[in-house]
C-alpha cells in the first residue's frame, strides 16, 4: 500500500484519539488502548508503506521482483 495512504489513515486515527480526550470523559483504559492503537498505526506506516520507484535509492530497488 502506498505510504501516503497509510500515513493519512494513521494521522486520522491520531486526530480522533486526541479529539476523544476532549469530547469524552475518558479513563485510563481509553488512554492505554488508544495510545497502543496510534502506535501500531504509525509502525504500520513504516513497515508496510511502499514508496514505489520514486523513493528508491539504488537501481536494484527500482526494479520490481518477479
Amino acid at each position: 500500500m502506498k505510504r501516503q495512504t497509510l500515513a493519512f489513515i494513521a494521522l486520522a486515527i491520531t486526530i480522533f484519539y486526541g479529539v476523544g480526550f476532549a469530547a469524552f470523559d475518558t479513563g485510563r483504559a481509553y488512554a492505554v488502548l488508544g495510545a497502543a492503537l496510534v502506535t501500531v498505526s504509525w509502525i504500520a506506516v513504516g513497515v508496510f508503506g511502499q514508496d514505489g520507484a520514486r523513493g528508491a535509492r539504488t537501481p536494484a530497488e527500482r526494479r520490481p521482483r518477479t
